[in-house]
């Protein structure tokens, strides 16, 4: 009789630890997913005319990941990349797709500001996923149109234009006439760059709105010979850009005005190649330079020429630290819940970059980062973009400054 109730006590005790361990492991299942894979999803322009940013974008992401074992924390990585052809109709198929199919942790995407609204308004209403905004520059995105579901890593127009306007003014001379491709981004680029050139003593002799798709640009730059100016600031994204920079030498304007191009074509070596020796005295301005001295930056470009024999751009540390800080924040977390990772990034996150120290803004969603004036130069036979100032800490603005609208 014993003997059967000691038999009877240690099932019972065997069957007891048992549930206590299917509890257990049901309760790590649902929380932080340990062991289990995590799935990042990406909808880049990966053809058409702007094909060349969102390859940029997948190589940086890539070689992030591939210094890191394809790992965050100790847990695996997937990613999958969707493209979208810069089309905001493709981009929200392929955010369904990877947020309901692939049930995807993360998301990156935003090749073009019309992409990054499209996903921002997707985000804000389904709260499924994070995203990181890859390089979609709206200002609103930082104001209006703000969800705490959307982070920018790349640059907005007022950050760049802004900038330029000011260092225009200061350094190259106080008239330009402004040329920009006529659709949202272009627009803004044109009314924050005139805002802030005017601010400092510059005058905008004339405004020019390009079409995308234009190939002739003759009827433009004969509009631009028109003006004494000192300089003519640009913004003329995708392919139309390298055009309107090689009949901006062939016309013959380089002589006698300096061009300032507004990140849209000067910044990024595969233009730059396409477009040759006409981009010497040029200016631009970058968030990233190849040729930044500090540790970070000598690993990543060596990392990166060796993977892809060619030097990384603007577009390529876009992705690089698309990858950081969505690692950054998933471990800093402890999950991959979308609401503990909205959490983490609101508090503030901040980290050394190939680019230099990055903070995101918790009221703007935006990078907090180092801006670099660059100038065109031939140097040993070579295209190079020469490192000429450097503006700190640039820092998008918590509300709209109400400028005048370019027009």
């Amino acid at each position: 009789m014993k003997k059967n109730k000691r038999a009877l006590l240690a099932i019972m005790l065997v069957l007891s630890m048992l549930l206590a361990a299917c509890g257990s492991g049901g309760g790590q299942a649902s929380g932080d997913g340990e062991g289990e894979s995590i799935k990042l999803g990406f909808t880049l322009a990966l053809t058409g005319n702007f094909a060349f940013m969102g390859e940029g974008v997948k190589e940086g992401v890539e070689l992030f990941f591939e210094e890191n074992d394809y790992k965050i924390g100790d847990r695996p990585v997937e990613l999958f990349f969707e493209d979208d052809a810069g089309d905001p109709q493709k981009a929200l198929k392929n955010y369904q797709q990877l947020t309901l199919n692939q049930e995807v942790d993360f998301l990156g995407g935003g090749t073009i500001g019309s992409i990054s609204y499209a996903l921002t308004e997707a985000a804000e209403k389904d709260k499924r996923v994070p995203i990181i905004n890859v390089v979609g520059s709206g200002n609103s995105l930082s104001w209006g149109d703000k969800s705490d579901y959307v982070w920018r890593i790349g640059f907005s127009s007022l950050n760049y234009a802004g900038t330029l306007g000011v260092d225009m003014a200061e350094n190259i001379g106080k008239k330009a006439v402004v040329i920009a491709s006529d659709y949202v981004a272009g627009h803004e680029q044109a009314t924050d760059f005139s805002a802030n050139f005017k601010e400092h003593g510059g005058e905008v002799l004339d405004i020019l709105w390009a079409p995308s798709g234009t190939s002739d640009f003759s009827s433009y730059i004969n509009q631009i010979k028109q003006h004494d100016a000192d300089a003519v600031f640009m913004f003329i994204p995708g392919a139309d850009g390298p055009r309107f920079v090689q009949q901006f030498k062939e016309f013959g304007l380089a002589k006698n005005y300096a061009l300032v191009d507004g990140g849209s074509v000067l910044n990024a070596p595969s233009t730059v190649e396409a477009v040759g020796d006409a981009v010497v005295n040029g200016y631009t301005l970058s968030h990233y330079h190849v040729g930044l001295e500090n540790e970070l930056n000598k690993k990543f470009v060596d990392d990166y020429t060796k993977k892809y024999d060619k030097v990384p751009d603007n577009y390529v540390i876009n992705g690089y630290d698309t990858a950081k800080v969505i690692s950054e924040s998933i471990q800093k977390a402890g999950s991959t819940e979308v609401g503990d990772i909205i959490e983490t990034l609101k508090a503030g996150l901040s980290f050394d970059s190939p680019r230099g120290p990055i903070e995101l803004d918790p009221k703007t969603n935006h990078p907090i980062q180092n801006h670099y004036i660059l100038k065109g130069a031939e140097k040993d036979g070579e295209i190079v973009f020469e490192l000429v100032r450097t503006y700190e800490k640039v820092q998008m603005p918590a509300e709209d400054p109400g400028y005048e609208k370019a027009k």
